[in-house]
């Protein structure tokens, strides 16, 4: 029975003790979740990838939209990370990528081969900047 107070002492002494560096890592949980959204993208462009590879991707309705839907995806994922605050780098490579995806969806609907080397290498350089974050 005397190790329950103990427990609770010490449980309370961590957590005062650990409180600021919570509040420190404001900076580091951006970075996180900038990772998270990273991999996310990355995902997204290999869903992309996938359903592009194949040749009738814009004349067969079903194909073009999951390539739309990937598409949109990642510029999901890139709104999220500009939400959650970046630095100068990032932004660069976040608008780099938003341009990239707007480029393909418009060719996409515009019954065109999209650019997708441009949106993963996009996608790339905003993995790097979340990782410099």
């Amino acid at each position: 029975m005397t190790t329950k107070p103990y427990r609770l002492t010490v449980a309370a002494v961590v957590l005062l003790t650990a409180a600021p560096l919570f509040t420190a890592c404001k900076n580091a949980d951006q970075a996180l979740d900038c990772g998270k959204r990273a991999i996310s993208i990355t995902g997204d462009v290999q869903d992309l990838m996938d359903s592009a590879i194949n040749v009738g991707q814009i004349t067969d309705d079903s194909k073009r939209k999951h390539t739309l839907d990937a598409l949109r995806k990642i510029g999901e994922d890139v709104r999220r990370i500009r939400e959650s605050g970046s630095g100068d780098k990032l932004d660069k490579a976040t608008d780099k990528l938003s341009k990239a995806v707007d480029n393909a969806q418009n060719d996409i609907n515009n019954g065109k081969q999209p650019d997708l080397g441009a949106v993963a290498g996009a996608a790339g350089e905003v993995a790097t900047a979340c990782g410099s974050a």
